[in-house]
């Protein structure tokens, strides 16, 4: 049973609400005249994509974990060897002003920052990578998560450990606490990654839940920025003001206010800045070695902690505050909860997008081939961390079908068939529950789903299935794209698209039955008819009608083979057959669709040949009217006779069936009449005329198929 979705932490913006973007956030990431320096040059030394191309710039934490240089880009290289792969990592609001303005090249992008990421999307420069071209709503991709981490000393002067190891507010408020007294610094990257962001939502929670410490004071980050909370100098603001200038403290920019001394910016990417709060140097930390936290994703630090990352290694550090919270904790359970998504630039809004290699790589990052070995990627054996690997593959949902399962196999036609229930959920932890999704019972043909039944998800992701299979055949519980809002109360809302999934496939057997086995006299022979199930898919189905007189132990001999349309469900068959009683059978056969019916028995006797005869002398077909001109043999007597046109709709499993549709009296003397019929609708149609006189039983002609093709 899932708990209502309660959102994972709504985003805090301070006065300024505008979203004023591109170069002005660009430059709020980096300060100094390095920084500056850095800003100049990189539009000139950035090189745009072209078609050998593939330039993706996007979050650090992807790159400094050793994620991209050691499995992402040596993998899509090999498989695309087309393109020449580049990967920039940077912060990931850096990464999305330098997406839009095209100034590094790049054609995709991957970030972890949604009250960045809903900006991009709504200033229309993602392009929809699910569907066929541009979309009023183009999420970015799923890909992973993983989780943000509290690391500090080993000695731990904050005495985080023992106050907050599962409370990342409570453990933010200890380290500001111990930063007030001199014990601590606290090492932001400062500027807008991704990681910066998560800070600022973590503070914006330490202020809610009536933790900030005495002598510390947080302003309200723009909106534009990010939203959430940061700390600046005591004085500059009253607590939860805005920040001056609508810029984020020490950005360096006009007006911004100052940093509290024991709250230190880098302006470094994740891994370098981890490194920098190992050191803890002077520079960084006027409270002295060892007393430097840093907020950094798991996959870094593990990465750096293994002591195979060739930028170095953190002796120094240790994990303090990890999650999953209780959740009672401030920001909720899943407040560490670290989502990536990589999205493919719009070239209508960004210059020199290599477009396909864009897709191919975000498609790449979306396969099961990736998807699947992020698992073994850093593993407990190599990085000591007992959390496990630290990238958690998202891309898809996870379908679960309740026992007892898909049943092995199936009888076509039954009264009830079978059904199938189990949930939708999403990988993404703490988003909602995926309703109001289509999914399907599908059958697995060379690897592709062929969607058969449809079902939407309840408020709980839950669904119920029929499963009426017509095939033999593999089958599974499949979804395609899927467009979610993930989370509604930040403006404008955050979505994502979530990759096509399938439960497990189950080879499923699908018995073929006959059923109404009916049959009457026709003249000289005698008129089989009745349905067959499965109704449809028919490839090379069959039905074979034999008999063999009543009480005989001989074998049945054949009388006709009747050939099925796809989606004929009734057949029809007048064999010649000599007067007596008789036993008939007809079994269904589909070789390589499903398994030969039981043959169906019944007995029957047939008369004496009638006096009379009838014959078709045409039939004329226009649109769904069918004309059938008719002569009887004798002509009529005194006593006349009817002609009757009977139609069978071999389309139409729920009347096995021949139906009357028109009639003609033959007046005395003559052995003409015309007969007309307007049929119901598209189809595969078998027509015959009866010929009643009075004083003769009942003659017939042979059977005719019609098809109608449109009712226009």
């Amino acid at each position: 049973m899932h708990t209502p979705f309660t959102p994972r932490r709504q985003a805090t913006s301070g006065a300024s609400s505008g979203r004023k973007r591109g170069f002005h956030r660009l430059a709020l990431a980096l300060t100094g005249v390095a920084a500056a320096l850095m800003l100049m040059l990189a539009p000139s030394l950035a090189s745009a994509d072209t078609g050998s191309t593939l330039t993706v710039i996007g979050t650090s934490d992807v790159s400094d974990s050793g994620l991209i240089p050691n499995l992402i880009g040596p993998q899509f290289q090999q498989a695309f060897p087309q393109f020449t792969f580049k990967y920039i990592g940077t912060a990931s609001g850096t990464a999305i002003s330098s997406a839009e303005t095209g100034s590094m090249g790049a054609s995709a992008l991957i970030v972890h920052a949604p009250t960045l990421e809903n900006q991009f999307v709504a200033g229309g420069f993602s392009y929809q990578t699910s569907g066929t071209g541009p979309s009023t709503n183009p999420f970015g991709s799923a890909i992973w998560i993983n989780d943000f981490v509290l690391a500090g000393p080993t000695g731990d002067p904050a005495g985080v450990a023992a106050n907050g190891t599962n409370n990342i507010a409570q453990a933010f408020a200890d380290v500001a606490t111990a930063g007030v007294a001199g014990k601590a610094t606290f090492v932001s990257r400062g500027g807008t990654p991704g990681t910066t962001t998560e800070e600022h939502a973590i503070w914006a929670d330490v202020n809610s839940a009536g933790l900030t410490p005495t002598g510390v004071t947080l302003c309200a980050v723009p909106a534009s920025l990010g939203g959430g909370l940061t700390p600046i100098a005591s004085g500059a603001v009253t607590n939860g003001a805005a920040c001056p200038g609508g810029v984020l403290p020490g950005s360096g920019s006009p007006g911004a206010g100052a940093l509290p001394t024991w709250y230190a910016y880098t302006n470094l990417t994740q891994g370098p800045n981890v490194i920098a709060a190992n050191a803890c140097t002077a520079t960084v930390a006027p409270s002295g070695a060892n007393t430097c936290y840093v907020l950094t994703d798991r996959g870094t630090f593990d990465y750096l902690a293994s002591g195979t990352d060739p930028a170095g290694s953190i002796p120094n550090l240790k994990i303090v505050t990890r999650g999953p919270q209780p959740a009672t904790a401030p920001g909720g359970a899943n407040a560490l909860i670290n989502y990536f998504h990589a999205y493919v630039l719009n070239p209508a809004k960004v210059p020199n997008v290599n477009l396909t290699a864009a897709q191919d790589f975000v498609n790449f990052l979306t396969s099961p081939t990736v998807q699947n070995e992020l698992q073994n990627y850093l593993p407990t054996s190599v990085t000591g961390d007992p959390g496990g690997p630290p990238f958690i593959a998202t891309a898809n949902p996870t379908i679960t079908v309740n026992a007892p399962g898909m049943p092995t196999t199936v009888t076509a036609g039954t009264a009830t068939p079978t059904t199938i229930t189990g949930s939708i959920v999403n990988k993404e932890t703490g988003f909602p529950p995926l309703n109001g999704v289509t999914v399907s019972l599908s059958r697995i043909v060379n690897g592709l789903p062929v969607t058969g039944a449809t079902a939407t998800t309840d408020a709980n992701g839950n669904f119920t299935l029929p499963f009426a299979p017509t095939v033999t055949g593999s089958y599974a519980v499949t979804t395609a794209a899927i467009s979610k809002v993930e989370d509604a109360t930040l403006t404008p809302p955050f979505g994502d698209v979530l990759s096509p999934s399938s439960s497990a496939a189950t080879s499923v057997t699908v018995n073929s039955v006959v059923t109404a086995l009916k049959a009457r006299s026709n003249g000289s022979g005698v008129a089989v008819f009745g349905s067959v199930a499965p109704a449809t898919g028919h490839v090379a189905g069959t039905v074979t009608i034999s008999a063999r007189p009543a009480g005989s132990k001989k074998g049945y001999k054949t009388l006709a083979t009747v050939k099925l349309a796809s989606t004929d469900s009734n057949f029809a068959a007048v064999p010649k057959l000599a007067p007596g009683k008789w036993q008939l059978q007809a079994a269904f056969a589909d070789a390589g669709q499903v398994t030969t019916s039981p043959a169906k028995t019944i007995t029957f006797k047939l008369g004496a040949k009638p006096k009379t005869s009838v014959s078709r002398d045409s039939t004329t077909v226009k649109g769904q009217t069918i004309k059938v001109p008719a002569t009887v043999k004798p002509r009529a007597t005194s006593k006349g006779g009817t002609v009757k046109l009977l139609v069978l709709k071999a389309t139409n499993p729920a009347k096995p069936q021949f139906n009357q549709k028109d009639k003609a009296e033959v007046r005395k003397g003559r052995n003409t009449v015309k007969l007309k019929a307007k049929l119901s609708g598209p189809g595969h149609y078998l027509l015959e005329l009866q010929y009643v006189s009075k004083g003769s039983t009942s003659s017939y002609t042979t059977l005719r198929g019609v098809t109608i093709k449109s009712t226009t």
